[in-house]
């Protein structure tokens, strides 16, 4: 006995199909249906379905048995026998049949084995009701396909191979920016112009012809308006029995915020290792400088003649040039000392027109529009303006052939993070939106200009110290490092929006200022003042240390030297007078300048403390050294300034 119902076979199909038959037979049992198979001599071999009970057929009547028994007149006998030896030909046919006088719509395909060899035939019968079960079955099916479909969160349409667009869920609609109701003019468009190149389109069909799907292929859409979408494509190719392309069925997820985020993500770290990078070149250049211009302006107050003194000075406008070059590498890597103020810019920009003004060239408008009701920020007045400059001198070069070049502030207020507009290039490495983090008030400086604009890639890369598009020799390509780092460390952001072709406008957010904070203020340029006092001298640089005692003894001070914190703490031990002033590095081997003046500060509490350092960000006229009255010097400085901090200090004029 056959597992098909009881019915015996004639010819047992191979063990394969009889397993999947089986499954398929015991499916239709409950189903209003009449299910059989039969060998290539058109034999029953399986009889199933839950159609023969109401028709009164028992299988094991027709098992082994000519299909002609099953059906009731002779023209639906040959119809019956038509349409199996057309099935044993490889092609599947309906036909109109009877069985036990009721009329029944059937349909049969060639049944095939392993290898694709024709072992018989398959076919199924319905009757009215069955047929109408089976197309509600089926429209259920279609609504409930649909709906899923049309709720999916992700894009999906079905296109022919050539990229004719069939089918497109709303998705797809929302993420091509098309209105609700609109897939028709969607319809109208097609795949091909949808991708960013053609080679995408062609990518992907050719991936499908190859591998018949595709999972994860990452490309560029165009919305309706043009506009980029960075999207990640799996799809399928669904071909005919025959081996035929029938169409692409394709779903596409918009990963563009994901992009950005990533961009800002690996710009935020390549500029703070650059920042990085640059802080510790300024540090060990401002060490060289301190001690080239020092050992300079010593020997310049000695009897000298003309062409001596001449070749002197150029020594040290040269080093003057490389001590502005450093100061720029420490404004990018926010590593400056910042000497903050409660600022208004509208007066303050106003006063930097004139030298704007005389800064560009005259085939260039310069135009300032202030903004009202503006709040004040803390920033150091001299930096804003260097941005202000830095930024003008920028647009000047993107308008060889002259220009409009505008700047204007206003008020702005962010209750909460907003997406970029598209073009918008963040510069700041903690803001994702287009907009400063939220909520906040800011004053918004904008330097507009009508030049030539950038392209993505360019904008990507113009914060980066040493990034110019000029030739060589033009500029160092600190020009916009410099805003960066200034904006940055005022605790603002900076935004650039460009296109090509469109010109450039620079965006700076300074935060509005709460309260106010101590200001530095240089002291007066007087005679190089001298002293008999005692002074611990802590420099890891030996030729700073050698540079300072010298000018120290010749001031008239008594100095003791030591090479780093732990040494200066022994020498201290070891002096049986007194110590009036430490003068320390901030950054030294095994004990810090910190670590050295609190221990030493326990012995002497009123022990006076400079502090000096080639970082230039450890803190601001002792403000962040969690030690009282010490004073702070950024190398490289002048010997004439450390001669007067050193006065003030002993004097308590800065205590």
């Amino acid at each position: 006995m056959d597992v098909f119902s009881g019915v015996p076979c004639s010819e047992k199909p191979e063990p394969s199909k009889c397993a999947a038959l089986s499954s398929l037979f015991t499916l239709v049992q409950k189903i209003p249906v009449v299910v059989w198979a039969t060998d290539l001599e058109f034999r029953f071999t399986a009889l199933s379905g839950a159609g023969l009970a109401s028709l009164g057929v028992s299988p094991a009547e027709c098992a082994g048995k000519p299909i002609g028994v099953l059906f009731a007149c002779a023209q639906g006998r040959r119809n019956a026998m038509e349409a199996h030896r057309l099935a044993l030909q490889g092609q599947g046919s309906s036909f109109q049949v009877a069985i036990k006088d009721r009329e029944m719509e059937a349909h049969v395909e060639p049944l095939r084995g392993t290898g694709g060899r024709l072992t018989g035939v398959v076919g199924v019968a319905l009757h009215g009701a069955g047929r109408a079960v089976a197309e509600r079955a089926l429209r259920l099916s279609e609504q409930s396909y649909r709906l899923l479909i049309e709720e999916a969160p992700y894009a999906i349409c079905r296109a022919t191979l050539s990229g004719q667009l069939l089918e497109a869920n709303r998705a797809m609609l929302e993420m091509l920016r098309y209105q609700p109701g609109s897939e028709a003019d969607l319809l109208e468009r097609d795949l091909p112009p949808i991708f960013g190149s053609a080679a995408g389109f062609e990518q992907l069909r050719a991936k499908l012809l190859e591998g018949g799907t595709v999972q994860g292929l990452e490309t560029t859409w165009l919305d309706r308006a043009g506009n980029p979408i960075q999207v990640r494509i799996g799809g399928r190719a669904v071909r005919d029995p025959a081996g035929e392309v029938l169409y692409l069925d394709i779903l596409s997820e918009n990963i563009t915020g994901r992009k950005q985020l990533e961009a800002r993500l690996s710009q935020a770290q390549k500029m703070q290792a650059v920042g990085q990078l640059a802080g510790g070149v300024a540090h060990d250049f401002n060490n060289l400088l301190t001690v080239i211009a020092g050992q300079i302006e010593m020997v310049l107050n000695r009897p000298l003649d003309g062409e001596t003194r001449q070749r002197l000075e150029d020594v040290r406008e040269a080093a003057e040039r490389a001590t502005a070059l450093t100061r720029q590498l420490l404004a990018f890597s926010r590593g400056q000392v910042l000497q903050s103020k409660i600022l208004d810019v509208n007066p303050l920009i106003e006063r930097l027109m004139g030298m704007l003004a005389r800064l560009i060239r005259e085939n260039i408008e310069l135009n300032f529009v202030p903004g009202p009701g503006l709040g004040m920020v803390r920033a150091d007045p001299n930096q804003v303006e260097q941005v202000l400059m830095n930024l003008t001198v920028n647009a000047q070069d993107a308008m060889p052939d002259g220009g409009k070049l505008t700047i204007q502030t206003s008020a702005v207020e962010t209750p909460a993070s907003s997406p970029p507009p598209p073009g918008v290039a963040e510069a700041s490495s903690g803001a994702p939106s287009g907009l400063p983090p939220g909520p906040g008030e800011y004053v918004l400086i904008s330097v507009s200009d009508t030049g030539h604009g950038m392209d993505p890639e360019t904008q990507a890369r113009i914060f980066e110290p040493f990034f110019t598009t000029k030739k060589t020799g033009e500029g160092t390509g600190l020009g916009l490092a410099t805003v960066y780092g200034v904006v940055r460390q005022s605790g603002g952001h900076i935004q650039v929006e460009s296109r090509v072709g469109g010109g450039s406008t620079f965006r700076i957010f300074l935060p509005c200022a709460t309260g106010q904070e101590p200001v530095l203020h240089e002291p007066a340029r007087t005679a190089c003042p001298t002293g008999r006092e005692t002074i611990l001298l802590a420099e890891d640089e030996r030729w700073v240390r050698n540079l300072l005692a010298a000018h120290l003894k010749d001031l008239g001070y008594q100095v003791l030297m030591a090479s780093d914190g732990s040494e200066a703490l022994e020498v201290a031990r070891g002096h049986p007078g007194g110590i009036d002033l430490l003068l320390s590095d901030l950054v030294m081997p095994r004990v810090d300048g910190r670590e050295l003046a609190r221990e030493l500060r326990k012995t002497d509490p009123r022990l006076h403390v400079i502090f000096v350092s080639g970082y230039a960000g450890e803190g601001l006229a002792g403000k962040d050294f969690n030690l009282p009255g010490a004073a702070f010097l950024p190398k490289p400085f002048s010997m004439q300034l450390l001669a007067r901090t050193i006065r003030e200090v002993l004097d308590g004029v800065t205590r």
